[in-house]
């Protein structure tokens, strides 16, 4: 990596020994060769110890910079890493719902409503474990992405008890014989979603940030 300093600190040494060397030769045209070879020595000198100073600065600057980027490169990594658990949480969310794991067949805790130990409850589960890193890495206090994932947590948990209730109580009708809309479920699948979508921008947006 190159270091940014380095054209500024050429550039000043080069006006450096421009200078010493005008003043050098002018003393020399009055005839003061003991007194421009005593400048010649002082500002060989000043220019070792400047060059000294500019090079370690600009050395300390530049570890700065690779640090900044090896952080900046490490939260990219978790930030991706997020969004990849956060799809899987998607993915599996519509499978277990709406596809193939809600099937005859089920545990017991899947029979009562409950997603413990299910493929959308471990999805969950390494989606927060995601979060909580994220969260050491670029949130100074509190806990907003898990706070996220436990969110969307309790939103599915409340989407399989009333799933439950919808497929082990009497079906609603109304009087011609139709079924009526369950507005509770309705509700829940509109949170999951509005909260998918919030979660998935956020992600873009500190994603952008550290681009």
């Amino acid at each position: 990596m190159k270091n940014p300093y380095a054209p500024g600190f050429w550039c000043a040494t080069a006006a450096l020994m421009l200078l010493s060397a005008t003043y050098f030769y002018g003393v020399m045209l009055t005839h003061q060769i003991d007194k421009a070879l005593l400048f010649l020595d002082s500002a060989a000198a000043l220019i070792g110890v400047i060059s000294i100073a500019i090079v370690a600065w600009a050395s300390l600057q530049g570890q700065r910079i690779k640090k900044k980027h090896l952080e900046q490169g490490k939260t990219l990594v978790l930030i991706w890493d997020t969004k990849v658990a956060l799809r899987r949480v998607e993915t599996v969310f519509d499978r277990y719902f709406w596809g193939s794991y809600w099937q005859p067949g089920r545990t017991f805790q899947e029979v009562m409503g409950e997603l413990t130990g299910t493929p959308l409850e471990k999805s969950l589960e390494a989606l927060k474990t995601q979060c909580a890193a994220l969260d050491k890495q670029v949130t100074q206090d509190g806990w907003h992405w898990l706070n996220n994932a436990r969110e969307l947590c309790d939103v599915a948990n409340a989407m399989a008890r009333e799933r439950y209730q919808l497929d082990f109580c009497d079906s609603r009708t109304d009087s011609s014989g139709a079924a009526v809309i369950n507005r509770d479920f309705e509700v829940l699948v509109y949170t999951w979603t509005a909260r998918l979508k919030t979660f998935d921008h956020q992600l873009d947006e500190i994603e952008v940030q550290y681009s």
